[in-house]
């Protein structure tokens, strides 16, 4: 993105396109965390990240009939943006419960390297962001 482009509003389906979202399952080897966003513009947002081998991926739409994923993350929308932006971690969210854990906790990593960076976001994408509700 650059230039005299129109930014990508968080979790629009042009930002899943520039962030290189797959459609489809998140089925198969590696850790799977769905993130359910209510109170977006637009409505709720399903979508998932799988990291697989050290590499996340974005699997967005989130396919009906889909396994389930191993852990399922749910927040309200400026929760999400205040996530995204780094105003707020997700620990202090998790406290302030603000973002509520469900499924299989027993997948994530035990020291929780396995996830600490995991960004499935590339950096110019992430740069270019609108957070506007509107």
């Amino acid at each position: 993105m650059g230039g005299g482009q129109v930014m990508a509003r968080y979790l629009s389906p042009e930002w899943f396109f520039e962030a290189g979202a797959v459609p489809g399952e998140s089925a198969g080897p590696g850790l799977s965390l769905e993130q359910v966003v209510e109170g977006a513009p637009g409505g709720r947002v399903v979508y998932r990240v799988v990291v697989a081998g050290g590499a996340p991926r974005i699997v967005w739409p989130v396919c009906d009939g889909s396994p389930p994923a191993d852990l399922r993350l749910t927040c309200d929308w400026p929760t999400a943006v205040a996530i995204a932006k780094g105003e707020l971690s997700v620990q202090t969210a998790l406290v302030a419960g603000r973002l509520r854990v469900s499924g299989d906790i027993r997948r994530l990593p035990a020291d929780g390297e396995g996830l600490g960076g995991v960004d499935p976001v590339p950096a110019a994408v992430r740069q270019a962001t609108t957070y506007e509700n509107d």
